[in-house]
């Protein structure tokens, strides 16, 4: 029966696409601020894993259900056999979701813990946060040399990445000097503060792709609730 599994693509597209959707919003609205936007490391990972987590969850157990022959009584609609073999396989079921659930989780703390010393700088020119950075380093008496990503001081302080046709940029900071990594951050978040955007050429597919994700939700839920109404019939 093709029914529930078009049903079942559907339920995947609106729990995938709704935090993607909702991520792409946010940062559409950070490309059309007439300021840059400076994010610490580990809380703009979590908006990239909140933009994947329906993937990762919902995405993975539908994954998983397809893997699993037991899937095709529920593809024939055959509920009651499909309540027995869950009733069988629950143990085992539960074991491999609590596996997997452990692996994620734990590589989210791991990545979480390694940008603990990193800055995201959206809207803002890469040329622009460089000489930024250069004058905050002059306020603190501490000058600095490029040496390609890596900038150095007396030590190497900090890697620089950037996305030109993005307009951001990724400081990580690898000096074990603590307390400069905090005065940076603090003085260059004052810097960006009044430091006016260029217009980011990522406004528009950036909104593209919002729109675009929102309407595939829109679409997946409106075909999931007629489906749902013929299968009630």
């Amino acid at each position: 029966m093709l029914l529930p599994f078009i049903l079942a693509i559907c339920l995947c597209g609106v729990f995938c696409l709704i935090p993607l959707t909702m991520y792409l919003l946010w940062l559409g609205a950070i490309t059309r601020r007439d300021r840059p936007t400076l994010v610490t490391g580990p809380w703009d990972f979590a908006g990239v894993l909140f933009a994947l987590s329906g993937f990762a969850i919902f995405g993975a157990g539908l994954v998983l259900s397809f893997a699993q022959a037991n899937f095709r009584f529920w593809m024939r609609g055959n509920f009651e056999a499909l309540r027995g073999a869950w009733a069988q396989e629950r143990g085992s079921w539960v074991l491999l979701v609590g596996f997997y659930l452990v692996v994620l989780l734990s590589w989210a703390a791991l990545v979480l813990a390694a940008r603990r010393r990193s800055l995201v700088v959206y809207n803002i020119e890469p040329a622009a946060l460089e000489t930024l950075l250069t004058e905050v380093f002059e306020q603190l008496n501490r000058p600095l040399e490029r040496r390609g990503k890596l900038w150095v001081g007396a030590d190497p302080l900090f890697e620089l990445d950037t996305f030109e046709g993005g307009h951001t940029a990724t400081l990580r900071w690898v000096s074990d000097d603590e307390r400069l990594f905090e005065e940076v951050s603090r003085m260059l978040r004052t810097a960006l503060a009044s430091h006016a955007s260029a217009e980011n050429p990522a406004d528009g597919w950036v909104r593209s792709a919002a729109y675009g994700c929102g309407m595939v939700v829109v679409c997946c839920f409106g075909l999931l609730v007629y489906g749902l109404t013929l299968m009630a019939r």
